[in-house]
Formats: C-alpha cells, sequence, structure tokens
C-alpha cells in the first residue's frame, strides 16, 4: 500500500525525507538494515530521483551510509564511538552555553527565551520528531549567539552521529517534560547572560543525557556491560595503583 504524501506542501524530496526519517526513527527499519530505493519509491508512490536524493540528505545527516556498487544502509554505530561523541559534546555544549551567554545581544536573548514555550508545548504533546526538529532549531540559534565557526562545524561532524540515539533517548516515557525542564534553565540562565549558570545548567543536561544514553548501549552489549570510557578506564587504573 502506498503512502500518501503531501506534495503539495513540501518538495517530493522533502517529503520522503521526512518518511524515511521517521521509518528509522520508530525503529521499522534498523541499525545496518539495507534500504532499497526502488521499494521506498513504490511504498511512497513517488519516482526514483526524490528518493536517491532524500538518500543523499540522510547520509549528509549521518542516518544512513551510502557505499558505491554495494548500496544505502542504517548507519551503524558502535557503543565505543557513541560514548565518546557524547563526551565530546559534554565538554562543547556548555562552552557553547556560556558563549551564547555573553556573545549574544539582549534581543537575541530575549528572543530564545521567549521560544521555549513552544518546545514545552511539544514535551506535553508527546511529539518526538517536532521536538527534535526544535531542538535543533534552539541549536542553530545559540551557535548563532556563540559566533564560534569552529563549534558549528564540530557539531556538524558529532550530532549527525548520534541523531538516531538521540531520538530514541528522548522517546523514553516521561524524557521529554525532564529535557524541556533541562532546556528551561539553560534559557532563563542565557536570557539573564550569566554565563557561569548557562554553563551548569548546559553541563548538568549532557551529563543527564550521557547517562541515559549509557543505558540505551548497555541494552546493546552482548554482556550487558557499558562500553569502556576514558574516565571508567582512568578510575580502574587508579584503583589498581591504590
Amino acid at each position: 500500500m502506498r503512502t500518501s504524501l503531501r506534495l503539495r506542501v513540501l518538495s517530493a524530496k522533502d517529503v520522503v525525507i521526512e518518511e524515511i526519517r521517521a521509518l528509522i526513527h520508530n525503529g521499522t527499519v534498523t541499525s545496518g538494515e539495507r534500504i532499497s530505493t526502488d521499494d521506498l519509491a513504490e511504498r511512497f508512490g513517488v519516482s526514483r530521483t526524490p528518493v536517491r536524493d532524500a538518500l543523499q540528505q540522510l547520509s549528509v545527516e549521518g542516518l544512513v551510509t551510502i557505499t558505491p556498487r554495494v548500496g544505502v544502509f542504517v548507519r551503524e554505530i558502535s557503543p565505543q564511538e557513541i560514548t565518546d561523541v557524547y563526551q565530546i559534546k559534554t565538554a562543547l555544549e556548555p562552552m557553547m552555553a556560556a558563549w551564547a551567554a555573553v556573545r549574544g545581544t539582549p534581543e537575541q536573548r530575549a528572543a530564545f527565551r521567549g521560544t521555549f514555550d513552544e518546545l514545552e508545548r511539544l514535551a506535553h504533546s508527546n511529539d518526538v520528531q517536532e521536538y527534535v526538529r526544535a531542538l535543533e532549531e534552539r541549536r542553530e540559534a545559540l551557535l548563532a549567539m556563540a559566533r564560534s565557526d569552529g563549534l558549528r562545524d564540530s557539531f556538524a561532524v558529532l550530532d549527525g552521529r548520534v541523531r538516531l540515539l538521540r531520538f530514541r533517548n528522548l522517546s523514553q516515557p516521561g524524557r521529554l517534560t525532564e529535557s524541556a525542564a533541562q532546556h528551561r534553565s539553560i534559557a532563563e540562565a542565557i536570557e539573564a547572560g550569566d554565563p557561569e549558570a548557562a554553563y551548569i545548567a548546559m553541563r548538568d543536561h549532557m551529563l543527564d543525557a550521557t547517562a541515559r544514553v549509557r543505558l540505551l548501549v548497555v541494552t546493546a552489549q552482548p554482556n550487558g556491560d557499558p562500553a569502556p570510557t576514558a574516565y571508567s578506564k582512568l578510575s580502574k587504573r587508579t584503583e589498581g595503583e591504590r
């Protein structure tokens, strides 16, 4: 059966991107699974061209990998890579929030706080897809205030690697309202122009997100143990020296 697409509202490519992204996010297609261009074209009632274009965009986002003469696959990410990426993000995101608090104009900071109501509404409606989209828009606003091309380039690489895991983390029961409460603290600190409070609020948010993601990773480990981190390795080495 073909899926009805809103081709009059969005381009065929944009609609197919949304549809494929939803299939990946909701687990209909899983990590490592091959994606057939012909099957998707038939499923969505479009030609292969918008499907190919959509897959190229999703490859840029980090959701799929395209191997010439082999095929397109839902991207797989190892537990160690997930751990590494979240540790790097935990180091960078508080810095971004602090810089936004001091480098953003009063108008930018007030506007950032003003858009929080929409984020909270999405959290209460339990719309994970739109909530993630709103978070990405807020990330862009933070980067605009932080005025750092280096941070922007870093997140462009990092976020694609864990976008799917972020969606699954936020899909956990009650997670959206908890996330929104954390983002309220971040927004209030930035509006106040308080870099220290913004740094701490973002750091606490990232530490919580990292802990939750590690729990998701544990369930995927054959022996049930989390992937080792630089911190856990250091801790074990220190204990052995005592």
